[in-house]
């Protein structure tokens, strides 16, 4: 029996529908649609009733789910306590966003290792969505997912289905980054009109809460407004707002020593619903190793320095 189709199927449980929940799984309709029956031609029985609604369980699945969610329940507490008893090895992974000061603590941290010994670290950039989903279904231990904090129940919400526990680590508001160059970087505060005659740049696998139709249209006639370009990962947006100093971006503080470094300034802006919350993500049951608790202290150290130092 493969572990992931259990997975699988209980996230199709959960969803109530196969489409639904290969959004969810970021896998493809028809890849999801042979896992499940692959996983119920091995168990020989129907798990799901497809109808015109959606996936339902049949009786026989019903109990069948119920086995499922304890078997991975314990095979996540049984991984927990054989990772917590080898936490002598140099062993580290977590999925985080596209974030300066989260990357700076991450080299701080990586500097610690003794490099002469074996060394096993994977650290992934990427959204929200995708780092619930790494982490529910066990590719990685942490993460880190980032919010708008309007849309803060959504995102709770996923992770209590997912049975996913969090600590809030950092609460911020986005601010304007742009080259020192650029026409706005001498104000001391801008507004967000004056960023319209700008080009944003945005990582382009962001992933926001379904929206009511209505906002969702308002949004879609804003985002036609906009002069963007659309990017998927960091260091070429860096060049971009070096290069051209008509484009900016929206980015949580970064440390100064960076910003100078980069030859960039990140500007205060008066914009509505600007606040943003970043939380730590692990499945319960995962006991902290203790580089993952050093890297969390690294990473509030970091949040300290980063918040006393002045905007300029």
């Amino acid at each position: 029996m493969n572990i992931s189709h259990l997975k699988y199927a209980l996230e199709v449980e959960k969803t109530g529908s196969i489409s639904r929940a290969a959004d969810a799984l970021y896998m493809s309709q028809p890849h999801l649609s042979k896992a499940i029956r692959d996983l119920e031609e091995n168990m020989g029985i129907t798990i799901f009733s497809r109808t015109p609604q959606g996936a339902v369980p049949t009786k026989r699945g019903k109990d069948f789910l119920e086995y499922a969610k304890n078997i991975i329940a314990q095979i996540d507490e049984m991984e927990s306590m054989y990772k917590s008893a080898a936490e002598d090895k140099q062993k580290f992974d977590i999925c985080v966003p596209r974030a300066s000061y989260i990357a700076s603590a991450f080299i701080e941290f990586v500097k610690k290792f003794d490099f002469k010994d074996p060394l096993d670290i994977n650290y992934r950039e990427t959204n929200s969505m995708e780092t619930i989903n790494n982490v529910s279904i066990g590719t990685n231990n942490l993460g880190i997912i980032r919010y708008q904090v309007i849309f803060e129940q959504y995102f709770l919400n996923a992770l209590e289905e997912r049975m996913l526990k969090y600590t809030p680590i950092w609460e911020f508001e986005y601010l304007a980054l742009m080259s020192k160059d650029n026409s706005l970087a001498r104000e001391k505060e801008i507004d967000y009109s004056e960023l319209r005659t700008c080009i944003e740049i945005e990582h382009g696998d962001v992933s926001v809460p379904a929206l009511p139709i209505a906002k969702a249209r308002e949004m879609a006639k804003l985002e036609e407004e906009k002069k963007k370009i659309s990017i998927y990962e960091r260091a070429s947006q860096f060049e971009l707002l070096r290069r051209i100093p008509s484009t900016f971006m929206w980015v949580s503080p970064m440390p100064a020593d960076l910003l100078e470094h980069l030859g960039l300034v990140q500007k205060k802006c008066n914009m509505a619903k600007n606040k943003y919350k970043d939380i730590l993500i692990y499945r319960k049951g995962h006991h902290l190793t203790k580089y993952d608790k050093e890297f969390v202290e690294i990473l509030n150290d970091m949040i300290q320095k980063v918040s006393e130092e002045k905007t300029v």
